[in-house]
């Protein structure tokens, strides 16, 4: 988990500008298309109270990527991998996570439960994950197991989901995104282990 050198210079681009880069296109999609234009209220706040990210970042990162990711990519992805091709153990790893997401939806004042059930975000979200998970194990694989940078990725799409407030239209434009860049991985890094090294 603290292996930093295990992430080589390349793959932090990848980790920490994927999502950014997926839902600042998805928004200009959206408003392309008629979709109205996110208000960026929590952008806003952060430029304003600069002060208020450090703990915030803290936040985003204890309540969901560190506790997740030790469980999903740390301890998980190896067993299925021994047992299954990468494709194969990612996309059940990603049911079971979006299952896991799936009560949130029934407590209120959640994030999960303001998307309303059965909503268009709702299906975005419950099949983000599943789409994700291939690009999760594509970038633990390729960094010598890395937990480290399944953690950051994970962190990075939280926290750079706050800011962008993407809308239901440009979320959904994201989700098709995310779907045409995990096909890009499975058939340019191949199923068998989502790298170009054992192919």
């Amino acid at each position: 988990m603290f292996g930093i050198r295990r992430i080589s210079g390349k793959w932090h681009l990848v980790i920490w500008l994927t999502f950014p880069v997926l839902s600042a296109i998805a928004i200009l999609l959206s408003v392309l298309t008629g979709g109205t234009q996110p208000e960026f209220e929590t952008a806003k706040c952060m430029l304003s109270e600069p002060w208020a990210i450090i703990p915030f970042a803290i936040f985003i990162l204890i309540f969901g990527p560190l506790p997740e990711k030790l469980g999903w990519r740390g301890y998980t992805l190896d067993g299925l991998q021994a047992r299954w091709n990468a494709l194969t153990s990612s996309l059940f790893l990603g049911v079971m996570w979006a299952l896991w997401h799936f009560p949130l939806f029934f407590m209120k004042g959640t994030f999960q439960n303001e998307m309303g059930f059965g909503t268009l975000n709702f299906w975005s979200f419950c099949l983000g994950p599943i789409v994700s998970s291939i690009l999760f194990t594509w970038i633990y694989n390729n960094n010598k197991r890395s937990t480290l940078s399944a953690i950051l990725f994970h962190f990075m799409i939280n926290f750079s989901g706050e800011p962008f407030s993407l809308t239901e239209q440009a979320r959904f434009y994201q989700l098709i995104l995310l779907i045409v860049v995990a096909v890009s991985v499975t058939i340019i890094w191949g199923p068998k282990t989502l790298t170009l090294l054992k192919r």
